[in-house]
């Protein structure tokens, strides 16, 4: 427990007259007893004194201090070394205030209540993954929940039997007057279908209100990047079902067997550029996440060259800014978390984006309402009668 100044001297002045009155009793000096504890006036008296005092009031320690037992107030009439170097440094402590009680904003009781928490209303959050879908996706404004394309049933993979870029229209060499071949392109359709993607969270008034944050404007801003994300890693994984079919799993999507199970190499790499027609090759990049591409470095084309090429443009400074990747010349985009993991089939895709359709029929919403059903995107009709 922290004493004031005032208080320690008080308390060590008490000490010694309890202890006094002890010696005046018994008659027994000594100092063991007062080695723990200091007098409040550490002034001496000269050795002159004793001459015209009663002998019989003072004792003398054994280690050389005169006590005056008549005299609690001020009992020291002379000190010895080891109690003269105590006092001093009791009195060095005092005059510090090193003994003192001290008010510390480390301890609450102390003082520490009255400093405010210093608060700063700025999020700390690491930037997201870019997008590698959505930037290159042809989009398609719907009116209804569906929306049909007549499609050539064309059938690009060379490899197949099938194989067929004009949908079954073929011409024939005839001869002179010879009869023509009738031929006719194939059709198909194609169909977006709505699915709704939602996200709902609840706040209380009173949070709204006394938040530093306008969380309004910012949980506006964070619910559209999640919706970016999780759209964007649907158009890879996405099944079909109730949202929408991703590259994966698209049975026209073309596949090439990898070389080595649990890795992506160089061959790999050629055959799925070989398998994607040529009519696809302008805007075709590659889909990898960070550990597949590292994965492919130190790997080598024939003439010893890196297959795998990264470097920084000119740009703002900052860890990958300008941070351009090609794979055999062809860019490279980072797909962490949508693609799948190292071994896996979808671990690495090559693809023209802008041959996947995306239909969209009221774009990304941010709405609040305290009505009824709201959480189930119905709208409420209350009859009255009276």
């Amino acid at each position: 427990m922290d004493l004031s100044k005032s208080e320690l001297k008080d308390l060590i002045a008490s000490t010694v007259r309890n202890q006094v009155e002890v010696l005046r009793s018994s008659g027994k000096p000594t100092d063991g007893m007062m080695n723990s504890t200091a007098v409040g006036d550490f002034e001496t008296q000269g050795a002159g004194q004793l001459a015209n005092t009663n002998t019989s009031r003072f004792i003398q320690t054994a280690q050389g201090s005169t006590i005056d037992t008549q005299n609690p107030l001020a009992p020291w009439v002379k000190l010895s070394p080891e109690m003269l170097q105590f006092a001093e440094g009791v009195k060095a402590l005092l005059q510090n205030k090193s003994v003192s009680r001290t008010l510390s904003e480390s301890s609450d009781p102390a003082g520490g209540y009255t400093v405010p928490e210093e608060f700063n209303p700025t999020v700390v959050w690491y930037q997201y993954e870019n997008l590698c879908m959505w930037p290159g996706v042809t989009l398609w404004q719907m009116a209804t929940d569906k929306l049909s394309f007549p499609k050539l049933a064309q059938r690009p993979d060379e490899d197949a039997a099938d194989f067929d870029h004009w949908a079954g229209v073929h011409f024939q060499w005839t001869s002179e007057g010879g009869t023509k071949e009738e031929t006719e392109p194939e059709w198909e359709q194609v169909s977006l279908i709505v699915h709704e993607l939602s996200g709902y969270t609840e706040i209380t008034n009173i949070l709204l209100e006394d938040s530093a944050l306008n969380l309004i404007n910012f949980l506006t801003g964070l619910f559209r990047r999640s919706y970016l994300y999780f759209t964007d890693r649907s158009f890879i994984r996405g099944n079909g079902s109730r949202c929408p079919l991703g590259l994966c799993a698209d049975p026209a999507a073309l596949t090439v067997n990898r070389a080595t199970a649990g890795a992506v190499t160089y061959a790999d790499i050629l055959n799925m550029d070989s398998k994607l027609p040529s009519c696809f090759d302008q805007g075709a990049v590659f889909l990898a996440s960070k550990r597949v591409l590292n994965n492919l470095r130190g790997q080598v084309d024939t003439n010893g060259q890196p297959i795998l090429q990264v470097w920084y443009q000119q740009g703002p400074p900052g860890v990958g800014a300008g941070l351009t990747t090609t794979l055999i010349g062809i860019p490279v985009v980072r797909s962490d978390g949508r693609t799948y993991g190292l071994g896996a089939r979808g671990d690495i895709i090559l693809v023209n984006r802008a041959s996947y359709f995306v239909g969209d029929r009221r774009r990304f919403t941010f709405d609040q309402s305290r009505e009824y059903k709201f959480r189930n995107n119905c709208l409420d009709f209350i009859n009255g009668y009276s």
